[in-house]
């Protein structure tokens, strides 16, 4: 490149002299950028679902260490505390009791945190039935439609329904003739106890104690026999049964067979059972939730 007179290589001109203000503005500006970006990473960081959360969602009073104090928690210990809802209560009484459920999660964490559940079976036991006994508030709180008792009453008829009960005598014959000689003569108008004994039959003792429910009547006959006296009505007698090398014939005197009762009788019922089985499945739902979110280990002699 041909210079200019009076320019050398030891003198260049003004457009090839670099202009150190300009760098340093650029490296600032490179550093302010830098710092920017690494506070809006934080802020991303910091507010990202299972770090921290923004804010205190509704159905909780408070938050320790993502832990929630749940604003109806929050209520009934304000009624025990003071008898006061949180409508009546003071500013004072509120504070105080916010600040006494806080210090309160915050030794049960801190309790976690040294071992404690892993030291005394009481603490683990009381955590255990704090985690039930919330659920079973929640299930109780539900407050459902008449038509939700209403299905569920339909498809649990078999729970809302009496036990059924019977009095039958089991008798027992010499033998097949005479067994069948006897049921022809109850069957055709005569005496039952007139024709049982004149063919030689005797009760078996099994269901002598008058009125019983279904399963004792089952559990004195056995499966075979009950399973026959079910069927039969008031006044009949079963046909000859073989069973246990001996010869029965069953004479019911009472069969009141279970029926379910009506939804307007049992709907306490309905409710209750309703409730039960809520907790139920929100417990199952709990174990599976804890189940699969665990790392769990089993020793391979019990796998």
């Amino acid at each position: 490149m041909n210079l200019a007179a009076g320019e050398t290589r030891a003198n260049p001109p003004k457009w090839w002299r670099p202009d150190r203000h300009n760098e340093r503005r650029s490296l600032t500006l490179c550093a302010v950028a830098a710092v920017l970006g690494l506070a809006i990473a934080g802020v991303g960081l910091f507010n990202a679902r299972g770090t921290r959360i923004a804010g205190v969602p509704p159905e909780d009073a408070a938050v320790v260490n993502r832990s929630p104090i749940l604003l109806s928690d929050y209520v009934a210990q304000l009624q025990a505390l003071y008898s006061v809802s949180p409508s009546e209560a003071t500013p004072a009484q509120k504070r105080a009791t916010l600040d006494s459920m806080i210090r309160e999660e915050l030794y049960v964490q801190r309790g976690i945190e040294l071992g404690l559940q892993n030291d005394f079976i009481e603490v683990r036991n009381a955590l255990v039935t704090a985690v039930e006994a919330q659920q079973e508030i929640d299930a109780n709180a539900t407050v459902p439609t008449e038509q939700e008792l209403r299905d569920f009453y339909q498809s649990h008829l078999q729970s809302f329904q009496p036990e059924g009960q019977m009095t039958v005598t089991d008798y027992v014959a010499p033998d097949l003739a005479s067994a069948q000689r006897a049921v022809m003569a109850v069957r055709s108008g005569k005496d039952l106890a007139s024709a049982m004994v004149a063919d030689g039959l005797h009760s078996s003792g099994a269901t002598d104690d008058g009125e019983e429910f279904y399963f004792a009547a089952e559990q004195h006959l056995g499966p075979t026999l009950f399973a026959i006296a079910k069927r039969l009505s008031d006044g009949q007698v079963s046909d000859p049964v073989t069973e246990g090398g001996r010869v029965h014939v069953l004479a019911m005197h009472s069969n009141r067979q279970p029926a379910p009762e009506d939804y307007s009788q049992a709907r306490d019922q309905v409710l209750a059972a309703y409730r039960t089985d809520k907790i139920a499945r929100m417990r199952a739902g709990t174990d599976r939730f804890l189940r699969e979110r665990a790392d769990v280990q089993i020793a391979k002699p019990l796998q």
